[in-house]
């Protein structure tokens, strides 16, 4: 049987990383991209195998539109993995959020990834059926599905979501033949950090009052530690290693790890001990 797997966000970072080597291994790719030239330069480096579909996870005709286009290709093959991976982030003080701002960060990381998800869930189970494997549904989490990392509330919260989905998930459609998991990367090196350096300095903007100079001091402390942590961040590649690992596996887990940071501090906050983190991103 074919392979086929559905991936969001294709068109960088991790995305465009997992969909490149997942091909390079025979998967054949249904790679979500926003724009038709991010697309194109995908294929342009890629076999016949990676499909690039044009999916934006908060337009839902987009998402059937998808769904009856994969459908009519993997017929009562289904799709062997669903990779759920658009993803994207926004900084500020909670006292000065952007609402919008909040609800459309919510929209792409939490509620575009559930409707992605019960859309293409009855491919997924074709493909148990058809082939008697479990097929596999693969969120993308963080290391801030564990803890909640001061001036990024949204994102924390989305990512927490994220991780409660996937455990929720993994007991609902276990018994329908299908794997649910979560995938937690630390930092990784991807323009998901020079996005969110912007994304600060725009919530800088929006402060005043009596707490500004609190608020601007630490959103500045953050992006410094946010650099040092950029020096020991890992290649998206080695998220999209752990992915193909997922998609060969018989037996699967809950999370996976992904980042010598993400270890330790995962393991920081298994001990209780996540306040030793506060000092990194809180000034008084």
């Amino acid at each position: 049987m074919k392979k086929y797997v559905l991936l969001t966000g294709a068109s960088t970072g991790i995305g465009e990383a997992t969909a490149r080597l997942l091909d390079k291994e025979g998967f054949y790719v249904f790679a979500g991209v926003r724009k038709a030239s991010d697309g194109e330069k995908l294929k342009a480096a890629a076999s016949q195998r990676l499909m690039p579909i044009i999916l934006d996870v908060t337009q839902p005709q987009q998402i059937t539109d998808s769904f009856v286009y994969i459908k009519n290709i993997c017929g009562a093959e289904g799709l062997a993995a669903v990779i759920n991976n658009a993803g994207i982030n926004y900084a500020a003080p909670f006292e000065f959020s952007d609402a919008s701002k909040v609800r459309n960060l919510m929209e792409v990381n939490v509620f575009g990834l559930i409707q992605v998800s019960q859309t293409f869930l009855p491919l997924l189970q074709d493909y148990a059926i058809a082939s008697g494997e479990k097929a596999k549904l693969l969120n993308i989490g963080s290391i801030g599905s564990a803890i909640g990392i001061p001036w990024e509330f949204s994102y924390h919260t989305s990512k927490f979501a994220v991780l409660g989905l996937s455990q929720s998930l993994r007991f609902e459609l276990e018994p329908l033949g299908i794997d649910v998991c979560c995938v937690m990367p630390g930092g990784i090196k991807t323009p998901f950090f020079a996005k969110s350096a912007e994304s600060s300095e725009g919530a800088k903007a929006a402060i005043s009052g009596r707490n500004e100079a609190y608020y601007t001091r630490n959103i500045s402390q953050m992006w410094e530690t946010a650099v040092q942590f950029e020096k020991m961040a890992s290649p998206p590649e080695k998220v999209g290693k752990t992915l193909l690992h997922i998609l060969r596996a018989r037996r699967t887990r809950l999370k996976y790890l992904v980042g010598t940071d993400a270890k330790v501090i995962y393991r920081l906050v298994w001990l209780g001990l996540s306040g030793l983190l506060k000092g990194a991103f809180v000034r008084p």
